[in-house]
């Protein structure tokens, strides 16, 4: 069993960290988007031996929890990009960081100056201008898999039941709160048709085109790319570095005895801040690049890798 490249100064000490930090698609699920039982089985070995385990994901909370709870994670989850923190056990909400109701207005705004899809997250609750063929669907994106049961919404009634797509029609009349008063809205996210449009999107928005070891952001938004064909914005100082220090200063862990695992633009910073900041095999150079050591990919195990490389 080997890893990628790896830096020499990481020591291999039984317990030297105490909190795993994994990110999920592309990392903790491999390309059917499960946890492969190899990946299973070096959590809970992790677990059983005192290690805390967590979830930094940009999905929603409830497919955030519903992924912990088959996997028996043990510490607060973290999703929506770090604007939100869940308790482990129940599923409900601990702190939220949401964005600025001007600034929501502001992205609705230029979403319609530039012909830009916009979709805004509240708490499990998607909501679209209207629905359509991609948003419909949404929340079957976000359960968890069982490996031999057809993904439909009969097969999963029950998990799509905590996650709901709101058609509000005229999104800035709902957050204006016109009718009803406007929700929280953790996140919003921007697509459009290529991923030059994409980065002159974001760069529009006060984000550079390239990617450092922390979130491209304006003075009052964090961007980060979470797709070639979109990017999601978060209010300011928003991420999943954010979120893991607030856990951390909660389970009085220091940064430098967490391990933090990802593969794309909204990992940087976490990994980056981490004591052991692991990119994924099928992770982009540049993410590669600023980790500190570098395992196989999604689909060999990676997160199983650096379990029994550094953490047991």
């Amino acid at each position: 069993m080997t890893s990628g490249r790896q830096d020499p100064g990481i020591a291999r000490v039984q317990g030297e960290y105490q909190l795993l930090a994994l990110d999920m698609d592309g990392t903790l699920l491999n390309s059917d988007k499960i946890i492969t039982p190899d990946v299973h089985e070096a959590i809970r070995v992790y677990m059983r031996r005192g290690g805390r385990v967590t979830i930094a994901s940009g999905r929603f909370p409830a497919s955030v929890w519903l992924h912990a709870r088959a996997a028996e994670m043990n510490a607060p989850l973290i999703a929506l990009n770090g604007a939100v923190i869940l308790d482990e056990a129940t599923g409900e909400l601990k702190a939220g960081a949401p964005l600025p109701p001007e600034h929501v207005r502001e992205l609705l705004r230029f979403a319609d100056e530039h012909g830009a899809y916009i979709q805004l997250y509240g708490y499990n609750k998607l909501y679209v201008r209207e629905l359509n063929e991609t948003n419909a669907r949404w929340p079957l994106a976000n359960v968890v898999i069982s490996p031999g049961k057809e993904l439909n919404e009969q097969n999963y009634a029950e998990q799509l039941g905590m996650i709901e797509v709101v058609a509000v029609g005229d999104l800035q009349r709902f957050v204006s709160g016109s009718f009803l008063p406007a929700p929280p809205i953790y996140k919003a996210t921007i697509i459009g048709r290529s991923p030059e449009l994409i980065q002159k999107w974001m760069g529009q928005l006060g984000g550079g085109p390239e990617v450092s070891s922390k979130p491209q952001a304006a003075p009052a938004l964090t961007l980060t790319r979470t797709g070639r064909h979109r990017f999601d914005v978060n209010a300011y100082g928003v991420s999943k570095r954010s979120a893991l220090e607030s856990l951390c200063r909660e389970l009085h862990i220091a940064p430098s005895e967490v391990a933090a695992v990802g593969d794309y633009d909204n990992d940087a910073d976490m990994l980056a801040w981490a004591g052991l900041g692991v990119a994924m095999g099928n992770a982009e150079p540049h993410i590669q690049r600023l980790a500190k050591a570098v395992t196989s990919s999604n689909e060999e195990d990676g997160v199983a890798r650096v379990i029994h490389n550094f953490l047991l």
